[in-house]
């Protein structure tokens, strides 16, 4: 009974070395196991040599090979210790390539402490070298990691914005650019009806404008690329992307196609002057997710536009029928955006800003279709509650355009066709300045309609009385400059206003 405690810690501690070589514990070095390693593979073996020499061997040979037996031995033993110095050397060199390792940080590394002619040195200095690499590596792709998501934010959020859709485009293209590190690019649009590819946007990220060019479909890299509806990489000429630039010569093109639903919609197109940076797969990658991201967002477009041109053009009957209704004013919508345009042209106004009062003018009534046949049709004067309700129409002439992103300007302008320069007018009361411009152009130009044509309640005025009550009334009711200019074009055109222009 006492002796198996004893066996069981005979076993014990027979069992740790090998327990310490196979399961090494935290804090246990690598030079201890080699060491403990290299007595259980030779030093121990060697002894039992040496034991069975001496038992069996060396009582029945001569005293001359005893010695020879005996010279080897040692040289066994002479060569077990020499190759254990050697060994432990060298495990002394790896733990210091370990300690480098462990002491590296991110911009300083270790320096080794060994002699220039030493292997470890070499090694912990290549392992340096190598560490450093991948730190930069590592670097540039998290920086390639945070432009491309910043460069996909970017174009998710112009996707959704309410800006223009060309403005969007622009965008897109020159961080596309900037992301590729490309010196051009293009992003064409393919026109069913002509089979052609038409540049939307050129781009050039030295600030140059870049002028484009259609290209057919089939032809060229874009063409080609529209055509298959597959990806290319290679060495083209601006022209291939549709850039009219015969004097950069070839370069590097990627070029990838934007399609919806397998229905081919264009291509986006990116240019590299040198041709010893080729395009990767990675580039191909990014720029087209690009692409599908524009496909959408120009499909959208399309989509939004045929939806306003809807209904735009139901707003436009909504504004014929209003007419239809009142005998005397047919034409009125129409007139009135005639002087509009004519009176802002005469204050300076750029191009856009005349359209879009052309167009409120058009729809400054279209609010009195909520407004109830007996009171807009009523020929003598309206009572208090029946001005009240008339005087809602531009209110609902707003909330009826508002709807329209592409009309936001004009809805402003016909929401505000009644207020006076005085601040006497309505929905808001607004005054001066406070009234949109446009609007104080609508309203000389609408009560001037209303001055010279035939009312239920009253007779048409002369065209000098219409001037003398627009006078009368500049700086109160009126815009003294919207007067000013209306009054100018009334002294050179008055001969054709003997008669209200036609439609």
């Amino acid at each position: 009974m006492k002796t198996q405690p004893r066996a069981r810690g005979f076993w014990q501690v027979l069992s740790r070395p090998v327990e310490f070589l196979t399961k090494p514990r935290a804090g246990e070095g690598l030079a201890q196991r080699v060491t403990l390693a290299f007595g259980f593979m030779a030093f121990i073996p060697l002894l039992m040599i040496v034991w069975a020499l001496l038992s069996y061997v060396l009582p029945n040979v001569e005293e001359s090979v005893k010695d020879t037996l005996g010279l080897i031995v040692m040289a066994v033993i002479v060569s077990m210790f020499v190759g254990y110095s050697v060994l432990k050397r060298t495990m002394h060199g790896v733990m210091a390539v370990v300690h480098h390792a462990r002491t590296v940080t991110p911009g300083q590394l270790a320096e080794p402490s060994h002699g220039d002619r030493d292997e470890i040195v070499e090694l912990t200095r290549t392992f340096n070298r190598i560490t450093q690499e991948l730190e930069q590596k590592i670097e540039a792709l998290e920086s390639s990691r945070t432009l491309i998501k910043r460069l996909l934010s970017r174009i998710g959020t112009a996707i959704v914005s309410f800006e223009g859709i060309e403005t969007v485009l622009e965008m897109i293209m020159e961080q596309s650019c900037a992301a590729m590190e490309a010196q051009a690019g293009s992003l064409l649009i393919l026109n069913d009806a002509t089979q052609q590819l038409e540049p939307k946007v050129g781009w050039s990220l030295d600030g140059r404008r870049v002028p484009t060019q259609p290209v057919r479909l089939g032809e060229g890299i874009a063409g080609s690329v529209a055509k298959a509806m597959k990806p290319m990489r290679g060495t083209g000429s601006l022209p291939a992307i549709g850039v009219a630039d015969h004097a950069a010569g070839d370069g590097e093109v990627l070029c990838v196609p934007m399609a919806i639903r397998e229905k081919p919609l264009g291509v986006l197109a990116v240019f590299r002057a040198s041709m010893s940076r080729a395009f990767t797969e990675d580039d191909e990658a990014l720029l087209t997710s690009i692409g599908s991201q524009v496909a959408v967002a120009v499909e959208n477009y399309q989509l939004n536009q045929d939806i306003e041109r809807t209904y735009l053009e139901a707003i436009m009957a909504l504004a014929l029928a209003v007419e239809a209704k009142e005998a005397y004013t047919a034409g009125h919508s129409k007139r009135v955006a005639f002087y509009a345009q004519k009176i802002a042209e005469l204050m300076g106004l750029d191009e856009d800003a005349r359209k879009l009062i052309s167009n409120a003018g058009l729809l400054h009534d279209v609010g009195k279709i909520g407004v109830k046949d007996v009171i807009l049709l009523k020929p003598e004067a309206l009572t208090p509650e029946e001005l009240h309700v008339m005087r809602q129409h531009p209110s609902i002439g707003e909330a009826i355009l508002k709807p329209l992103r592409s009309l936001g300007k004009v809805a402003e302008m016909v929401h505000c066709h009644h207020e006076h320069y005085d601040g006497s007018g309505y929905p808001r009361g607004l005054k001066g300045e406070q009234i949109p411009l446009g609007a104080r152009i609508l309203v000389v130009a609408d009560s001037y309609d209303s001055m010279v044509t035939d009312r239920p309640y009253r007779k048409r005025l002369s065209l000098e009385e219409a001037k003398d009550e627009l006078c009368k009334w500049a700086g109160t009711h009126f815009d003294p400059q919207a007067v000013k200019a209306f009054l100018r074009f009334l002294d050179e055109k008055e001969p054709r206003l003997g008669r209200a222009p036609s439609a």
